[in-house]
């Protein structure tokens, strides 16, 4: 049986060291690691206990935070460095209402963890009945592309009838989005 390792995952700009973390990131347990979750304006990391956590967001106060039980984690060499990197599919939102979804980006660099970046929904329509949602991150060399499926006024909660592309660059050493293109 594989033995699953936890990983805290600590901001670049924290002085302390995290701690060794394996060079495959595959092996790490994401269950219980620690991220940032910038993406719902939560400020500083977030320790995942059984992938959820609560924590206070700028935005819009105490929330829940979530790794996606569907697909937590997608995994692909981004850096061009032979090794992969993580992808962690996190949500965020209340009891009542979800409101943003993002991917927080991992790396193993000597040894330690290191966050990339955190990839947001760039796609809302000012009449969309729900926030969109990100989807099937491809991984290639220097850039990660996700679909991001947002809603028409007109769509289900079920049933986002529009698609974006949104290509993410790996840009001194963080992620930068390039327009979305629409795709539906």
């Amino acid at each position: 049986m594989k033995r699953l390792l936890p990983l805290v995952v600590l901001l670049a700009a924290c002085t302390s060291s995290p701690g060794k973390s394996p060079d495959d990131l595959h092996g790490v347990d994401w269950q219980r690691a620690t991220v940032t979750a910038d993406f719902c304006g939560v400020e500083g990391p977030v320790t995942l206990q059984e992938g959820k956590a609560q924590a206070r967001s700028t935005t819009w106060g105490e929330v829940d935070l979530w790794l996606d039980s569907r697909q937590p984690v997608s995994y692909g060499d981004v850096d061009a460095d032979g090794r992969d990197e993580a992808a962690l599919s996190m949500g965020c939102g209340t009891e009542s209402s979800q409101l943003a979804f993002g991917f927080v980006v991992v790396r193993a660099a000597n040894g330690n963890p290191e966050i990339i970046g955190e990839i947001s929904t760039t796609t809302m329509r000012d009449d969309a009945p729900h926030v969109p949602m990100l989807t099937e991150p491809r991984f290639e060399k220097g850039a990660i592309t996700v679909k991001e499926l947002w809603y028409r006024p007109a769509d289900a909660n079920c049933c986002p009838t529009g698609a974006s592309l949104t290509r993410w660059w790996l840009r001194d050493g963080t992620l930068k989005a390039d327009p979305a293109v629409q795709v539906s």
